[in-house]
């Protein structure tokens, strides 16, 4: 009878697989493998978004709570496993918002990978998985050889949209090969800062938000800075963005100013000429996608129109004032209607998939028109020759728009490049 009751309690909480002939391999030990985070040799704890350095600059604490979700956090392993299990600790009840699925608060998504990033494939968990402590998820019946002939396969396992992980450990069957994949030392990820869509509100399962679309259509790391209900475009996190070097930085915050557009203009302007007073990387801005429902409720939309007009301002002020690679995305060019929608706010699956398409084809662009980036700093040695800079655009590291009369001794923003002005 006893071994009867333990064998029941350990169907039912989904943690069978544990007893079965396992091998573990946690995910927090043996170097850098946690992709997703922009700083992920300081990060003391492994699976948040920003390190505890970066703390000071937000004056938020519900921002920097919101930090310590998972949110675009992934490993990447090989393995030759015909059986993968997950199991992880997450720091929240699994269920903690009524409009997400409790796999997209607080599950686990794996994707099989092609060598070359062009292909993936998505393997489901039927059903054999369980939110106890720890939570797990199985796949079972593998054939690696199936996704590219090779006896090993690549997978990715994106971490929770809505919750934060304290540990997280893949296992699979006894023999198996096992090796978890570094995250580049050079890479360049896209930086996305924005409100709960880009944190993945209301994605049925992680795979399946937006940002993480994106990034496997276009093989790139997603740095997701989606915080949800505070995307209020404080001059801290720009600040905190300001330090990175992605291919590009995308300010799709919106939906969370659309209340307070009266400050709209003055932060993106602020936020912009902080990010490029540090690095010339493209900047895109981004508006509301609307009131899907504006047809037969148009006073829903008023607020998203007028938060958009504010950002269009905000970004004829800044052309006007000399800065480049600068670039916009207009509702329209997003495209989202009423059956991309859950809830009138978040995007479904459907939605997402539109989101990621449309970002898709703007960021081509992009990388068609911008400028070159330049991060090295060059030297004028004798101060004199900053006369000759008068014709020039130039911006000290505050954003502020300076003349070459005006130029000291110091570190200046000049044509996209880093001057140093010296005796």
């Amino acid at each position: 009878m006893k071994k009867l009751i333990i064998l029941l309690i350990l169907t039912v909480s989904g943690q069978w697989s544990m007893v079965n002939g396992q091998t573990w391999h946690d995910a927090s030990e043996g170097g850098f493998h946690i992709f997703g985070q922009g700083w992920p040799q300081l990060s003391q704890k492994k699976f948040q978004r920003l390190p505890i350095t970066e703390k000071s600059k937000l004056n938020n604490v519900a921002l920097w709570n919101a930090s310590q979700l998972s949110a675009g956090l992934y490993v990447r392993f090989r393995t030759d496993a015909t059986s993968i299990s997950v199991r992880f600790t997450l720091t929240k009840q699994a269920v903690q918002h009524y409009n997400i699925s409790s796999f997209g608060q607080s599950g686990v998504d794996l994707y099989a990978r092609s060598d070359d990033g062009k292909t993936f494939h998505w393997l489901g968990n039927h059903l054999n998985y369980g939110f106890g402590t720890p939570a797990t998820a199985n796949f079972r019946n593998i054939v690696p050889q199936n996704m590219e002939g090779n006896k090993e396969c690549e997978y990715m396992l994106y971490m929770p949209n809505f919750n934060g992980v304290s540990k997280l450990e893949v296992g699979v069957n006894e023999g198996a090969s096992f090796q978890y994949i570094e995250v580049p030392e050079d890479d360049e990820p896209i930086v996305v800062y924005g409100s709960s869509a880009v944190q993945g509100s209301s994605a049925s399962r992680p795979g399946n938000s937006w940002a993480n679309m994106l990034g496997r259509e276009l093989d790139a790391q997603i740095v997701n800075m989606g915080f949800a209900d505070n995307a209020k475009l404080d001059e801290g996190i720009f600040k905190v963005m300001a330090n990175l070097k992605p291919r590009v930085f995308i300010i799709d915050a919106m939906p969370d100013m659309k209340t307070m557009p009266q400050l709209i203009k003055e932060r993106v302007v602020a936020g912009v000429k902080i990010l490029q007073a540090m690095t010339n990387r493209p900047v895109l801005l981004v508006e509301s996608p609307g009131a899907p429902d504006r047809l037969i409720r148009p006073g829903q939309d008023e607020l998203h129109t007028k938060a958009n007009e504010q950002l269009r301002e905000a970004y004829d002020q800044l052309t006007q004032d000399g800065y480049t690679n600068l670039f916009y995305m207009t509702q329209e060019e997003l495209g989202l209607n009423e059956e991309d929608f859950l809830d009138g706010i978040n995007p479904s699956d459907l939605g997402m998939k539109h989101y990621a398409a449309a970002y898709a084809k703007k960021l081509a662009y992009i990388e068609e028109n911008k400028d070159p980036i330049i991060d090295a700093v060059e030297a004028i040695e004798d101060k004199s020759q900053a006369a000759d800079l008068k014709s020039q655009t130039i911006y000290d590291l505050q954003g502020r728009k300076v003349t070459g009369t005006q130029l000291s001794e110091g570190l200046y923003i000049i044509n996209g490049k880093k001057i140093v002005i010296e005796k």
